[in-house]
């Protein structure tokens, strides 16, 4: 092709453009990052409440694994991207000024599109955050502040989630001392009524009436036996039957009584047994329950006041001793690369152009 040279030329312009672009238009990018992970902060009312309840230890430990590590992450890149986060950012670093943005909107979409590096492990729970900035020095200090924003934020987070947990375990335990106090004094106004152990007095009862069935027996026989001896009109036979009369008339009034003021009673005997028992029973049911809330209660409040670090950083901010873009050989053969198609597209196109119009001038002649 005749026109080698010129082609030549004209990728070798570009390839100096790019070059001239490189060193003396376009800005270097500095990358300052900085590794994280949770500090596990949420974890120890559910670690209480496993202690508080038989059977279910372990609840805290279940509760860090590797699906609370992935909602962690996302919680903390949804955080960093948040308004809340960067609009304090961008007012602090005037990235609005530096870049000449006019709304905020604009500027946050921008922080988030060109200066904010962020990837996720969920496997080891670990945050790599970054920041883009000219200068290494002022990206190692936006990212510093970008991190302090970030446990800030997840710090307040926690404490209106725990501020939360505790309103409704405070109301659960005021509702169960209610219950629990309820229920005692029910349980007080039935043994008002039946006496401070129902149960006992029902068991004592049976013994006895148990021992006098037993009593009445032998005395039937001793009657049957001097029957046989002796006359009905003896003295003896009717003794024996006025005594027998007088047991069977004792277990009757027992087994019958329903009066308050017996001691000895067996009427209802089932109705009050059980309602005893179910007044016993609610009274056991709240207190269990009250010994439940209460520890949960206790380390709600705990958990409120709690204002630690909610993050671990393990690698801090640091100054970046090199670029991290552009990238200094891709942009150079990248625009080589056009340069050459584009020459060597415009002159087969002249050439295909100047063939076209010899062609034309001949047919006219």
């Amino acid at each position: 092709m005749k026109n080698k040279i010129a082609i030549f030329i004209g990728t070798f312009v570009f390839c100096l453009i790019a070059i001239i672009l490189y060193f003396f238009v376009f800005d270097l990018i500095f990358l300052s990052t900085s590794t994280v992970k949770s500090a596990g902060r949420s974890s120890s009312l559910l670690g209480s409440l496993g202690e508080s309840v038989t059977g279910l230890g372990g609840l805290d430990d279940f509760s860090l694994g590797s699906s609370k590590s992935a909602k962690e992450m996302a919680l903390y890149e949804q955080i960093l991207k948040s308004r809340k986060c960067l609009e304090d950012v961008i007012r602090k670093f005037g990235i609005m000024e530096s870049e000449k943005i006019q709304y905020m909107d604009d500027a946050v979409k921008y922080f988030i599109d060109e200066k904010l590096l962020i990837k996720q492990d969920n496997v080891s729970g670990i945050l790599t955050v970054g920041i883009y900035d000219k200068d290494p020095q002022r990206a190692k200090e936006i990212l510093e502040y970008v991190l302090s924003s970030l446990d800030k934020i997840n710090i307040e987070i926690g404490i209106e989630n725990a501020k939360n947990n505790r309103v409704f375990v405070e109301r659960r335990y005021l509702q169960a001392k209610e219950d629990l106090a309820a229920s005692e004094d029910s349980l007080k106004k039935y043994q008002t009524i039946y006496g401070i152990a129902p149960d006992l007095q029902i068991k004592a009862s049976a013994q006895i009436v148990f021992t006098m069935e037993a009593e009445l027996k032998t005395e039937e026989v001793k009657l049957d036996v001097l029957r046989n001896m002796l006359s009905e009109d003896q003295l003896e036979v009717k003794s024996q039957i006025a005594k027998v009369n007088s047991i069977k008339n004792k277990i009757v009034d027992i087994r019958s009584s329903t009066d308050l003021d017996e001691l000895l009673k067996l009427g209802n005997s089932p109705q009050v047994l059980m309602g005893y028992l179910r007044h016993q029973r609610d009274v056991e049911i709240n207190t269990k329950i009250l010994s439940f809330v209460l520890p949960l209660y206790e380390q709600a409040k705990i958990e409120e006041k709690k204002e630690t670090p909610t993050i671990i950083v393990l690698d801090s901010p640091n100054v970046a001793d090199k670029k991290t873009k552009p990238k200094r050989f891709t942009m150079v053969l990248l625009i080589t690369a056009i340069g050459f198609v584009f020459t060597l597209s415009f002159f087969v196109l002249k050439e295909k152009a100047y063939t076209k119009v010899i062609i034309l001038k001949s047919q006219l002649k």
